[in-house]
């Protein structure tokens, strides 16, 4: 006869299981979750353990798809089928357990650009954050709530969350990975600033940190950035440059950000009047973005090739501004109507380019309003 296994040691396993996922140590993350699997089967009945474990696999499955999302892997189960299961026991979570499944399907919210979806989940997890004792725990609270907040545009409030986080994995030399991200976020915000010549020394350590990696997410994302940092500070050939090495690892890797690096490197060589060479990224943007079924990003290569192909097309263009508005996405409709802006008045049509101003201006109120968007 087999002996039964105490609950609390199998939650004592999946406490490690979650450190390891939250130090994206793969490896170590399947290992201990087959152990994990093991011994619930001998497992003494705990219904809130059960909860617990549901909850743990839903988050581990967040970390595989941010590692390798187009990997094909049938072992791993669907998001749908994990939700599916969790939410069918969502009135049993309390306390912590309410916090965890808020707070993992925030993050599950924000891959799929929900921002709003997202914050309005962290939000509700934020209610049971003071149960949280765990340092590292609240850093990753925290840095959610920086990275949800930068997208949002909300500035200075995404700043303090950064550098709280920041604060807490600079002390733990296995959260590298979190690290290089708070720089990212601290970076993103400063170039919001207008202050793009303060973000280059953050983009250029976590370059190095990602390097000692040897993460090709993080390399390529830093490459993204210092890319998007250099168009910000008026050099497009550097720009360029960035954006083409960061291009090519997302191929080589088939990262689910590849239509992101395409896009700005295609955005990028309009802007320097080498159309051709813009033309073929287009359509190459395009393609992919269509494979990936990403329809924020087949909407802005669409808008792209609008304003700046041969003959412009003013009906895709506000086809791309009535899709950004209609999902809230204001960042964009502020982004993409100034560059409308200039490129009509470049072109002597300083009316379209006033209606442009006049979007823009429009968006930036909305972005301004946005912490009203997701009270509960």
């Amino acid at each position: 006869m087999k002996q039964t296994i105490p609950s609390s040691f199998v939650g004592l396993k999946i406490n490690e299981w979650y450190t390891h996922i939250r130090q994206f140590h793969v490896l170590e993350a399947e290992r201990v979750k087959r152990e994990v699997e093991r011994e619930i089967e001998d497992m003494e009945e705990d219904q809130d353990l059960l909860l617990y474990y549901s909850l743990m696999e839903f988050r581990h499955r967040v970390m595989l798809d941010y590692i390798k999302p187009l990997k094909e892997d049938p072992s791993q189960p669907e998001f749908s089928e994990l939700l599916e299961d969790i939410e069918g026991n969502q009135y049993k979570l309390t306390g912590l357990l309410d916090y965890y499944f808020n707070f993992f399907r925030g993050m599950y919210e924000f891959k799929q650009k929900m921002f709003l979806n997202a914050m309005m989940y962290y939000k509700r997890a934020e209610k049971n954050l003071a149960l949280v004792s765990d340092d590292i725990e609240k850093a990753e609270f925290a840095f959610k709530m920086a990275e949800i907040f930068y997208n949002l545009k909300q500035t200075y409030v995404s700043m303090s969350y950064a550098v709280q986080a920041l604060e807490t994995y600079q002390s733990y030399e296995t959260y590298n990975v979190r690290r290089i991200q708070c720089e990212f976020v601290i970076a993103g915000n400063y170039d919001d600033m207008q202050y793009p010549e303060r973000a280059l020394p953050h983009l250029e350590l976590a370059l190095d940190l990602a390097k000692q990696e040897g993460n090709p997410r993080l390399i390529s994302s830093a490459l993204y950035n210092l890319g998007n940092c250099y168009e910000k500070m008026g050099d497009l050939s550097k720009a360029a440059e960035y954006f083409e090495t960061s291009v090519s690892i997302c191929k080589s890797e088939k990262f689910d950000n590849l239509p992101h690096s395409i896009y700005s490197l295609t955005q990028v060589l309009y802007k320097q009047n080498t159309t051709a060479e813009a033309e073929k990224q287009y359509r190459l943007g395009l393609s992919i973005a269509r494979e990936y079924n990403d329809e924020l990003f087949v909407n802005l290569f669409q808008f792209l090739h609008a304003l700046y192909g041969k003959k412009m097309d003013n009906a895709s263009v506000r086809h791309t501004f009535d899709f950004l508005e209609e999902h809230m996405l204001y960042p964009y409709v502020e982004e993409l109507a100034h560059d409308a802006a200039k490129f009509y008045m470049k072109h002597g049509q300083p009316e379209k380019a006033l209606t442009f101003y006049e979007k823009m201006v429009h968006a930036q109120k909305q972005i301004q309003r946005g912490d009203c968007l997701y009270e509960i």
